[in-house]
């Protein structure tokens, strides 16, 4: 199990989720006071100002999600439907952010400072479990040409 190349990317997948949600996803101006959006939550010169759970949930499933399809390594086509459903649950991290954003901007003025190291680790991941797929496609492949030697 821990010998395949693809166990190692989800496990870089599982990590990069669980930095996303432990770091800052970006610092921004808020009406001209410092704010810094985390997966836990929105704060507003160091003050808690919106809980974002939901952020930190979506980012936990993905980072469960990654780390048990290793655990299926026999059943190669569920881990390849498990990998793909994580990659939405990565994609939908970031329609979440996306729209927690929307949701500040319409309510004052926000600009943009810098991003965060959360902010990329989703797309980190997204790369890994892509690697990860690619690398249990081609077992299933080998396993199937196997099978017509027999």
């Amino acid at each position: 199990m821990l010998q395949r190349i693809q166990t190692i990317f989800l496990l870089l997948a599982c990590s990069a989720m669980l930095i996303a949600c432990a770091t800052s996803l970006g610092s921004f101006t808020y009406n001209g006071d410092r704010m810094v959006v985390e997966a836990v939550g929105v704060y507003l010169n160091g003050e808690l100002h919106h809980f974002t759970w939901g952020l930190v949930g979506i980012g936990l499933i993905s980072a469960i999600l990654s780390f048990v399809s290793i655990f299926f390594f026999r059943k190669r086509k569920l881990q390849i439907r498990l990998s793909k459903v994580n990659i939405g649950i990565m994609v939908a991290f970031y329609l979440y952010f996306g729209y927690l954003i929307y949701k500040l901007t319409t309510t004052g003025n926000l600009q943009f400072v810098r991003m965060g190291t959360g902010m990329v680790m989703p797309a980190v991941a997204i790369l890994f479990v892509v690697l990860a797929i690619r690398r249990i496609s081609a077992d299933e492949a080998l396993v199937r040409s196997l099978d017509r030697l027999r």
